[in-house]
């Protein structure tokens, strides 16, 4: 994953005690899980972050200029030469032009973190924006950041509902001291949303499937995922309710037709109304009705090769996942 991050050290509005050390702390975070850090090169949050970031990837002997990567403005100078940097091709970054190609260190990000900062902030954000990337205000140090964390808030179910739930969003605006956990909750933010890992099962909700269920729960905690099954929990609320949220949220959904049941039909027809992706399995021997005899399915004799055969199929599809659409079509 791709991180940028954008603000300014400068007049922070609130909290500027602790906003440079949560800004270091988030450098080190983002290279600490291997992600790549993007900087604009030109102010000084820029300059912190990278430091924070080549400090950290020296203490780990690492090669910073794998995941710290700068770009600047041809004729400008820029304000570290940590990492790589490169020289932009466009003549400025600006939103004056007919033809709205973003900066590349926006291209090329996957989510945008911002904290602080004025009309600059604003610029980066609206790029962002153009480009289909996820924007993260933190609202904790005021002005852009806290601007921006309020306006994503009032969009958040339509922009990012099928990752994360309102609740979840609101990290962002978390009141702490803990500039660690404040860091960690931003990046995992970033990475719900951006590569979300949740799977949801389709079963007949019957004791025969448990021990399906319980072997799409293996595979999935085997491969770091989170399996949101409820075949084994115990609760009050009403079911179905439950079910169809469990679908939107999810990433991909693993679902077993060796039985024509009406509910697990009607959730797939729900699941393909969303646009999500299914992995189908299906006892051997089963004859699938004539809508479902085009689509892949892992046909299964035991729980082992249903277990075998479905760690096969979702590592190799998480791998091909493409970009959210709104993003990979705004870097075309």
């Amino acid at each position: 994953m791709k991180i940028l991050v954008v603000g300014s050290l400068r007049d922070v509005p609130s909290r500027a005690d602790i906003c440079t050390r949560f800004v270091t702390r988030l450098g080190k975070l983002i290279v600490d899980r291997e992600y790549t850090l993007l900087t604009g090169c030109r102010g000084s949050l820029d300059k912190a972050i990278a430091e924070a970031a080549h400090n950290r990837l020296k203490a780990l002997q690492k090669d910073s200029r794998a995941h710290l990567v700068g770009y600047r403005l041809k004729n400008s100078k820029p304000v570290h030469r940590l990492g790589k940097i490169h020289i932009s091709a466009r003549k400025d970054w600006e939103l004056t032009h007919p033809e709205l190609i973003p900066p590349e260190q926006i291209a090329l990000a996957d989510a945008a973190v911002f904290v602080a900062g004025r009309e600059g902030t604003y610029i980066a954000a609206n790029w962002a924006r153009i480009a289909g990337i996820t924007v993260l205000g933190v609202a904790e140090f005021g002005g852009a950041g806290q601007t921006l964390y309020e306006r994503e808030c009032r969009d958040c179910e339509k922009k990012y509902g099928g990752s994360i739930t309102q609740e979840e969003f609101e990290v962002l605006n978390q009141d702490t001291k803990n500039v660690g956990r404040l860091a960690a909750d931003v990046l995992s933010l970033a990475e719900r949303i951006v590569m979300p890992r949740t799977v949801f099962p389709i079963l007949p909700f019957t004791p025969e499937y448990r021990d399906v269920n319980t072997s799409y729960r293996d595979v999935c905690t085997e491969l770091s995922f989170e399996f949101g099954g409820l075949l084994d929990s115990e609760t009050t609320e009403r079911i179905i309710p439950r079910i169809l949220e469990g679908i939107r949220r999810a990433a991909l959904l693993i679902a077993d037709v060796s039985e024509m049941r009406p509910n697990v039909f009607y959730e797939l027809g729900f699941a393909q109304g969303l646009g999500k992706q299914v992995i189908l399995t299906a006892k051997r021997g089963i004859t699938l009705p004539f809508d479902l005899t085009d689509v892949p399915v892992i046909y299964w004799d035991t729980q082992e090769d249903l277990k075998n055969k479905l760690k096969k199929r979702l590592s190799s599809v998480m791998r091909k996942r493409p970009r959210p659409a709104s993003a990979s079509s705004a870097r075309s």
